[in-house]
């Protein structure tokens, strides 16, 4: 009999290591990136100032890969709970706000840092943070640390010279409509794929090409199978994070404001990181051909796509107020 009692205080003891200490709050973040990556850096930041801001008191647990949210929409898992914080792209959820988030859908639309900023900061933005929190969505800050503009690269299975050359190349596009009618616009053959299935299309030349930002060449190790390598503007992009409204109004105010630091300090890694990245990319790049990377147009390309941005805006899907932004950046 005592032995079973102390196997019982025993069994009390480790049920009672493995879950949250008294008085602690444990937030579980998601994140799609997998491990390696300048998120994965940022959020292990994130995580740590977290428990040193708040003295032990809050927890994050990350999950990287999208462990949380399986198959499930992030939205979804950060209104029924199994997500409480998200840092995947906002056009995750550009269905709740068509209109406001579709330039960060749109290639070449806003072609670098200044302007992005231009946008956060005016009112297409803010319409877009109403109806996110309409749905139960926050953005934990608004400072955009997390932001930063790398070159556009375009690998492909033969040379391309010329903004002409993407003509008819079946180029690989997430399935997302915005950007597969954008490719189209520009004369490329946009195919829908998975990213985990690009390496093996390109290889079996089912597709010809994929674009990525400068600062992910040598991870997507695509050198092999797509080895000509053209650049085509900048790719301005913002790495977010969101909470849960819920969540986030059952904090008291002192573990909001741990949040906020926290993520301004963790974009700000994010952004070096992913820039270091970049610079060390573009020095290996330059450095195995005299000339550097081949150079596409982008003039030609946003020649080609303001035809499909007029008729967005015309149709609703694209906030009319883009094309002022637009015309104030020279091209």
């Amino acid at each position: 009999m005592r032995t079973t009692l102390i196997g019982r205080l025993l069994a009390a003891l480790v049920a009672c290591a493995a879950g949250p200490a008294l008085g602690e709050t444990v937030l579980r973040l998601s994140e799609p990136a997998g491990p390696g990556g300048p998120e994965a850096a940022a959020l292990a930041v994130f995580r740590d100032e977290v428990a040193a801001r708040s003295a032990g008191r809050l927890r994050i647990e990350v999950r990287l890969q999208d462990e949380l949210g399986g198959l499930a929409a992030p939205v979804d898992g950060l209104a029924a709970g199994p997500i409480d914080l998200y840092t995947g792209p906002l056009a995750t959820f550009r269905h709740l706000a068509p209109a406001e988030l579709a330039p960060l859908s749109l290639p070449w639309l806003l072609q670098d840092e200044a302007q992005l900023r231009r946008f956060l900061a005016g009112p297409v933005f803010q319409r877009a943070e109403r109806r996110l929190r309409e749905h139960g969505i926050r953005l934990v800050s608004t400072a955009f640390t997390g932001l930063h503009a790398p070159v556009r690269v375009i690998v492909a299975t033969r040379r391309l010279t010329a903004a002409d050359d993407l003509s008819g190349l079946r180029v690989r596009v997430a399935a997302d409509d915005l950007a597969q009618r954008s490719w189209r616009a520009v004369g490329a053959a946009p195919m829908a794929l998975p990213w985990s299935e690009t390496y093996l299309a390109l290889r079996r030349r089912a597709a010809e090409a994929a674009e990525l930002p400068l600062g992910e060449l040598r991870a997507a190790r695509f050198a092999a199978v797509a080895p000509f390598v053209a650049t085509a503007g900048l790719a301005p992009r913002l790495w977010p994070m969101v909470i849960g409204e819920r969540r986030w109004a059952a904090l008291p105010a002192a573990d909001r404001a741990v949040l906020v630091a926290a993520a301004d300090a963790a974009g700000r890694i994010y952004s070096r990181v992913a820039e270091d990245a970049a610079r060390h990319e573009l020095a290996a790049m330059t450095s195995r051909a005299t000339s550097g990377p081949v150079r596409l147009d982008t003039t030609v390309l946003r020649r080609r796509l303001d035809p499909l941005w007029h008729d967005l805006v015309t149709r609703g899907a694209l906030a009319p107020e883009m094309m002022e932004i637009m015309a104030a950046q020279a091209p």
